[in-house]
């Protein structure tokens, strides 16, 4: 068995080469090594019909080799700054101009026509989207490859980019888990540490991929070259390990805290952060070792066939946990099937290549709205060429970051499409000054002095401050400057005083036209800023307004208004009695809730609790109630509290799982599934919500009797049942502690009440034995009034002559005698007995056996849970 696993040990890495055609040393690798996973970069990517026989030669070379499935063939097609595609496709927005659009029906358009586009030619999986949030201005190699700086629009704008891509048949790799935006260093280069706790990251860069985990159902996920020390233990050798390599990160976080099931897979290990510390071949065996499934090695073919080889050692010597390696195939080969197919990846390549027309409009249609003016102070957009007539377009030559793609001369397409407006304008390139000859910087003075404007491009002006200087030199001449970044929006930064400044987010050609036609007023720039610029007001962040500010919920001040809000929101399905609603907010274990007002009206509002947990000296969180009025929805009040009780539960000593609704006393035990809009929303922040929901029932006693063959099964058993008493009370909660130890303090509450009518005990052989099962019964008039175990008495929905059940339990070594459903018939005889018409049981998950007493389900929930 261990022989047949090494010999698969490609199909858990995934290589590159160069050239536009197979290689020698990639055709080994398939065919000697099994290799089951091929990356493209733009050194493979010619033109499209030359994609498409790359791609049709590198399947046909696996089929003869004997691979049972097709390979995965992928590239980081993010589009924007990293296309590797390049003139092979079309160009299309990235995410950081999709966040200037902020338009989820826009990017999920986007990511099908990039998914369209790939499987044509063959690639079958996307490396694609980044889900980092943005929110280090000095980072220097995410950028404009995130979203947004705020993590619900890059879960939001995600989410759809995935759907958009997955319904196209390709799956999509989310990265760069846990998050690489809140790093000032290059994982290219070296190792980027991000110091914060696991708490920290579930407040912000978790949030994205827990979304994405929770309702878009990425195919795969890469991690990160990113550290965090406060959640990874130090190597062998005492070094800060990776998140890629880091066992706690991928296996600890991602498979267990999120528990995502599908394909993980590495970023390049060939980068520095890895390949300069311990070399990409053993980082491939670290990377498994860790819980990834896939070990990405990109370029090298010496340290590509290394690592199989080492991974192949690995197994054999069980250094590699067998069930695991075991499990990793599994995932990649079920990630294959629901993909691929030998059909499709050898299909005729005779046929000509589709030349999407429609994908060319939306991209101009989306370019258009994504340029962003974030300064217009002297009104110089839109450019008047008759006062302006000689103007001089200064551009900078940078370097670029080895993650992104771009062309020795990426101002040109610029430069031209200004030239169609203005014939008269001058194009120069201007360096650091280290570069620049005494020539060449005369000519940058003359042109200066010599027109009548300038528009500078910049491009990544932090990493480069030449750029900075020159544009504060301009602006020391007062000569009218408009500043265009090209790439990073956060350029101004090095330049604050600019009075004119717009955003383009990339170089690419279509954003060079729609930058162009703002420029010169043939179109209104719509792109709003989707990150804060110190300084600038963001115009797209989406915060707390200054007068919404979260506060603690006080009883005597905000009861009323928070009742008025469940009426207003909810009410009309779920109506509750303000006293009962004031009941449940008062005695839930631990309340912690907050409002935001308006003024002096309560607009939204969050109930939180906190009880024992299943071990000791553990805590169970509840995030029980969410409520945003019905005209401030949609305003990011729910986002904002939702992060809120999440931190706090987080922060509480403890805390273990935190869960959505509440247990005793209770609204909901989840997330009710007649509001669907409700469901969705904690779907999209990251809770992974039960796709069965739990039930509660009702049953009608008025007739009830219950069946022959349930009397006479539970003689035969010698089964007694009856109700507890103050002096047997003991036995009930010896009995609940060690059985159903959760359940236990809703006994002891009970009983402390007085309410010792409402326990009800199954005895074996009698009155005076030993207690084999147990359940609490209520009615809504003859319990305790402290007591809440009905609260939807209301007469539209179960009305007030009702009862009911809950903590059904049978001692585990009694199971299999009918003594459950003995009791629950029993309860039914003793509700009847009391005046109950209406029978409520919550919280079910097996309602086949309730049916066998007359019960049917009422409404449904869905629970989630989260672990800390």
């Amino acid at each position: 068995m261990l022989s047949d696993l090494s010999r698969q040990a490609g199909e858990l890495v995934v290589a590159g080469f160069d050239g536009y055609t197979p290689t020698d040393g990639i055709r080994e690798l398939i065919t000697d090594y099994n290799l089951g996973s091929v990356i493209l970069f733009s050194r493979n990517i010619d033109n499209a019909e030359q994609v498409r026989k790359l791609c049709h030669d590198l399947q046909q070379i696996a089929k003869d080799a004997g691979h049972e499935r097709p390979l995965l063939i992928c590239a980081d097609q993010e589009n924007g700054v990293v296309q590797r595609l390049n003139a092979a496709g079309t160009y299309l927005p990235g995410n950081m101009s999709l966040g200037a659009v902020d338009s989820t029906e826009y990017a999920k358009q986007v990511a099908s026509a990039t998914a369209k586009e790939l499987k044509s030619m063959g690639i079958n999986w996307n490396l694609a989207p980044s889900l980092d949030v943005n929110n280090n201005p000095l980072n220097p190699v995410i950028g404009v490859r995130s979203f947004s700086e705020d993590a619900e629009s890059v879960g939001r704008l995600g989410c759809a980019v995935i759907e958009g891509i997955q319904g196209i048949g390709i799956p999509v790799s989310i990265k760069h888990f846990p998050g690489h935006g809140d790093t000032a260093t290059d994982s290219h280069d070296d190792v980027p540490v991000i110091n914060k706790t696991l708490e920290e990251l579930e407040s912000l860069e978790l949030m994205p991929f827990r979304r994405a985990i929770a309702s878009a159902n990425p195919g795969t996920v890469m991690t990160a070259h990113v550290s965090l020390p406060k959640i990874s233990q130090p190597g062998a050798d005492g070094k800060l390990l990776p998140s890629t390599i880091s066992r706690e990160v991928v296996h600890g976080v991602l498979r267990q805290k999120i528990g995502y099931k599908g394909v993980i897979t590495t970023d390049c290990l060939e980068m520095d952060a890895v390949n300069s510390i311990w070399g990409a071949d053993k980082g491939a065996v670290m990377a498994l070792k860790a819980g990834n499934d896939l070990a990405m090695v990109s370029h090298t073919f010496e340290l590509q066939r290394s690592a199989i080889q080492l991974v192949q050692q690995a197994i054999s010597s069980g250094d590699l946990n067998q069930e695991e390696i075991e499990a990793s195939l599994e995932r990649v080969s079920k990630l294959k099937d629901q993909f691929l197919s030998w059909e499709t990846a050898l299909q005729d390549i005779v046929e000509p290549l589709p030349k999407w027309p429609h994908h060319q409009e939306l991209s101009q249609q989306v370019y258009d709205k994504s340029i962003t003016i974030v300064r217009n102070r002297d009104s110089l957009i839109p450019v008047q060429s008759s006062k302006y007539p000689r103007m001089a377009f200064l551009a900078a030559h940078v370097p670029f970051t080895k993650a992104i793609d771009t062309t020795e001369s990426p101002f040109d397409p610029l430069y031209e499409a200004i030239r169609k407006r203005n014939p008269n304008v001058k194009y120069l390139i201007y360096k650091d000054i280290q570069s620049t000859s005494a020539e060449e910087q005369q000519e940058l003075d003359a042109a200066i002095e010599d027109n009548d404007m300038i528009i500078l491009g910049t491009a990544n002006a932090n990493l480069y401050t030449f750029q900075g200087r020159l544009a504060n030199r301009i602006i020391e001449t007062g000569k009218p400057c408009i500043a265009i970044a090209v790439i990073n929006p956060y350029d101004i930064m090095d330049y604050p005083s600019i009075s004119t400044y717009m955003v383009t987010y990339e170089y690419s050609i279509p954003a060079f036209e729609a930058a162009t036609k703002v420029l010169f007023g043939e179109i209104q720039a719509q792109g709003k800023l989707p990150i804060t610029i110190p300084d600038i007001q963001s115009i797209q962040t989406r915060h707390l307004r200054s007068d919404h500010k979260i506060e603690p919920y006080s009883r005597l001040r905000d009861l009323e208004q928070v009742s008025q809000l469940w009426y207003d929101t909810i009410g009309d399905q779920w109506p509750l009695a303000q006293s009962k609603i004031d009941f449940t907010l008062e005695n839930g274990p631990q309340p912690r809730h907050f409002v935001i007002r308006q003024g002096d009206k309560v607009i939204a509002f969050l109930a939180t609790f906190a009880g024992p947990g299943d071990k000791r000296a553990t805590l169970l969180g509840h995030l029980g109630l969410i409520l945003v009025s019905r005209s401030h929805q949609r305003q990011g009040l729910g986002t904002a509290l939702h992060a809120h009780g999440m931190q706090l539960l987080r922060s509480l000593p403890g805390m273990a799982t935190i869960h959505l609704g509440t247990t005793y006393p209770r609204f909901f035990p989840g997330v009710p599934t007649n509001l669907p809009n409700a469901v969705d929303f904690f779907a999209h922040r990251g809770w992974q919500l039960t796709e069965t929901p739990v039930y509660d029932l009702i049953g009608d006693l008025t007739h009830y009797t219950t069946p022959a063959y349930m009397m006479e099964r539970m003689q035969k058993e010698g089964i007694w049942f009856g109700r507890i008493t103050p002096s047997t009370v003991w036995e009930l909660y010896a009995f609940e502690a060690k059985e159903f130890p959760g359940w236990l303090s809703t006994y002891q509450h009970h009983a402390d009440l007085g309410d010792f009518q409402d326990l009800l005990v199954a005895r074996d052989g009698g009155e005076d034995g030993p207690i084999v099962g147990a359940t609490v019964v209520h009615t809504s008039f003859g319990s305790h009034e402290k007591r809440s175990d009905l609260p939807w008495q209301d007469e539209s929905l179960i009305g007030t002559q009702s009862g009911g059940m809950a903590c059904v339990g049978v001692a585990n070594d009694q199971r299999g005698r009918g003594i459950g459903i003995g009791i629950v018939a029993y309860a039914n005889e003793v509700l009847k007995r009391r005046g109950v018409k209406n029978s409520y049981v919550d919280w079910v998950e097996k309602v086949k056996f309730y049916n066998k007493v007359g019960y049917e389900t009422w409404r449904g929930y869905k629970l989630g849970w989260m672990a800390v």
